[in-house]
């Protein structure tokens, strides 16, 4: 009569219990508890986050323009907004200098949020300077001015978030198009309001005042046609 099988005694071992493991196990474990690569900071919520700053303060702009009494109030906030913006841009730079790996280049990284700032810094002077002129009476081409800013602000609220994919490359270039044709506006506006003002009888201290108002807003149409420009340069960079 043949016997039952038994199971095999458990050894005490300790070099054959680690052999009847599957191999490398203790290495798969040790190789799965590893960063190999470190995160990379959303550097695109960033631009998201500046992109949208710059829509609230060239809204806030068109509102000063349109209710003269509000000003004071208005500006307060748009200083707010302009902090706000400060602040994404030097976090931005602090990143840059403690990162590894960045998404694309980092100097267009760094190009990116200072021009974006730029943008915002105009519109804050604008509207400091406009509250503090206290001018009763301005040229409609003024605030033509201002809502083409606005609506700039609104194309590079649009593109920015493309750039996470570049396969979105058309997107993006169909907005710096954009932002292109409202430059041009932008300097035709001028041109109509530099006329006005030498023609419709200002005094010549609010001629200086406003004059000075319009070239800061034609110089943030620039700085929105110089994100759109290197928006463009990225993507040709990294197609």
């Amino acid at each position: 009569m043949s016997q039952p099988t038994r199971a095999p005694a458990a050894s005490n071992n300790p070099i054959e219990g680690r052999l009847r493991r599957p191999p490398l196990s203790s290495v798969r474990r040790i190789i799965s508890g590893l960063r190999l690569f470190p995160k990379t900071p959303d550097f695109f919520g960033y631009f998201e986050r500046s992109s949208e700053n710059i829509v609230r303060g060239t809204e806030l702009l068109c509102r000063m323009i349109r209710n003269r009494d509000e000003r004071p109030a208005l500006s307060e906030e748009l200083k707010d907004i302009e902090h706000v913006g400060d602040h994404i841009t030097h976090d931005v730079i602090d990143l840059l200098h403690t990162t590894f790996l960045t998404p694309f280049d980092r100097m267009d990284i760094h190009s990116l949020v200072v021009k974006m700032d730029d943008i915002l810094d105009i519109a804050y002077y604008v509207g400091n300077r406009m509250t503090r002129y206290n001018i009763t009476e301005m040229p409609s081409e003024l605030g033509d001015l201002a809502e083409i800013l606005h609506s700039s602000s609104m194309e590079i609220k649009k593109a920015i978030p493309h750039l996470r994919h570049m396969k979105n490359s058309p997107k993006i270039l169909s907005h710096c198009i954009e932002i292109n044709r409202l430059e041009n506006d932008a300097d035709e506006k001028v041109n109509a309001v530099i006329e006005s003002l030498f023609t419709n009888g200002y005094s010549p201290y609010d001629l200086i005042k406003i004059k000075e108002l319009v070239e800061n807003l034609e110089a943030a149409a620039d700085k929105c046609e110089d994100v759109a420009n290197l928006m463009e340069g990225i993507i040709l960079r990294n197609a």
